[in-house]
C-alpha cells in the first residue's frame, strides 16, 4: 500500500514544524493554498495554539505566510482535510494535540508523532488516535531541526511504517524504517539520551577542570581509544569490563572526586558515577576467575544482581 497526500497538516509550528514546512514548501513544491486550476493541489496546512498570542506567536504567522502555508489557532475543520498529520508539539503537550486532533481526522489517514516523548507516552498518544480510525506512526528525531531541518534523520516505527518511510524519503526527509512495533522509537530516543546527555553533564565537569589545569588539549587528545573502536563498542566494552573491574573503578572514582573539588569544580556526575559502582561493589558479582563476559551475559548480570527493581 502507497502513500501518497495531497494535504498534510502539521500540529505546531515552532522549530520542527516550521522546519519540515520550509522542506516541503521550499524544496518539494508543495504549498499551502490552493490555485485556480489546481485539481489536486498539494498543501501543507498548520495548527499552533500560540498564534497571534504573544511576539513568538505573531512569528509564527509571519513565517506561515512567507511559505504560503494556512495556519490557525485552533483545532478545528480545516483539520478534516488532512491526509497526513505530522505532529511536532512540544513533549508535554503531545497527548493533549493527539486528543484534539483525533476526532477530526479522516478515516485512515496517517498521524505521524515526532514528538520527544517515552515509549509509554507514545502507547497513551496512539490510543485515541487510533480509535478515531487513524493510523499511528512513532517517529524519533536523532539530528536537531535548526542545523538540519527537514533532514534531520529519523527512526520510524509502527504497523504499516515502511510505505509511509518512502513516501518520506521521497519528499525530503532522511527516516529509516525501525520496526513495526510503536513506541519503540521513543524508546531508542529516550534511553540514547542516557548515553549523549550524560556525556554532555561528564564533558562539562572533565573539561571545565581540564582548561582549569591548563591540560584541555591534551585530556582531548587521549581519546584516540574511544575513535578506533567506535562509541557504541567503546561503551559496550565497559559494561562488559564493568563486572570485573568496578571495584577498581569506584576507588579511582573517590580519587576523581577529589581532583575536582582541588581544582573547584563541584562534582556532581562524579559523585553519582563513584554512587553507582559502589552499588556493583556491594552486589559482589566480581568472577573469582576475572575472566570478562561477553555483552549478553554482562547485561543480565547487572539487571540481575546489581539494577534489579523489576
Amino acid at each position: 500500500m502507497s502513500v501518497s497526500p495531497r494535504v498534510i497538516a502539521l500540529l505546531g509550528f515552532g522549530e520542527a514544524g516550521s522546519a519540515i514546512a520550509r522542506g516541503l514548501c521550499g524544496e518539494g513544491g508543495w504549498r499551502g493554498t490552493a490555485r485556480p486550476g489546481d485539481n489536486a493541489p498539494r498543501r501543507v496546512i498548520a495548527i499552533d495554539t500560540a498564534l497571534d498570542k504573544d511576539a513568538r506567536g505573531t512569528a509564527l504567522g509571519r513565517e506561515a505566510r512567507r511559505l504560503d502555508v494556512a495556519i490557525e489557532g485552533t483545532y478545528g475543520e480545516a483539520l478534516r482535510e488532512a491526509d497526513l498529520v505530522i505532529c511536532a508539539v512540544q513533549g508535554e503537550f503531545a497527548l493533549e494535540a493527539a486528543t484534539a486532533a483525533a476526532p477530526l481526522l479522516k478515516k485512515g489517514a496517517h498521524y505521524l508523532d515526532l514528538c520527544t516523548i517515552t515509549g509509554k507516552m507514545s502507547d497513551e498518544d496512539r490510543a485515541p488516535i487510533e480509535a478515531a480510525g487513524g493510523r499511528y506512526i512513532d517517529i524519533a528525531v536523532m539530528g536537531g531541526f535548526f542545523k538540519q531541518g527537514i533532514k534531520a534523520p529519523m527512526l520510524v516505527a509502527g504497523e504499516d511504517v515502511e510505505p509511509v518511510v518512502a513516501w518520506m524519503n521521497d519528499n525530503g526527509f532522511v527516516a529509516t524504517v525501525l520496526g513495526r512495533k510503536p513506541g519503540s522509537a521513543s524508546a531508542v530516543k529516550m534511553i540514547r539520551s542516557v548515553l549523549i546527555k550524560g556525556v554532555e553533564a561528564l564533558g562539562v565537569e572533565a573539561y571545565v577542570t581540564a582548561q582549569r589545569q591548563g591540560i584541555l588539549d591534551e585530556v582531548m587528545g587521549c581519546m584516540g581509544d574511544v575513535d578506533d573502536i567506535g562509541f557504541a563498542n567503546f561503551v559496550a566494552m565497559l559494561v562488559q569490563t564493568h563486572i570485573v573491574h568496578a571495584h577498581r573503578r569506584w576507588e579511582e572514582m573517590g580519587l576523581v572526586g577529589r581532583t575536582l573539588r582541588e581544582t573547584g569544580v563541584t562534582p556532581l556526575m562524579t559523585e553519582t558515577i563513584e554512587r553507582s559502582h559502589r552499588r556493583t561493589v556491594d552486589a559482589g558479582i566480581a568472577p573469582a576467575d576475572g575472566q570478562v563476559p561477553d555483552l549478553e551475559q554482562a547485561i543480565t548480570i547487572l539487571s540481575e544482581q546489581v539494577i534489579r527493581g523489576r
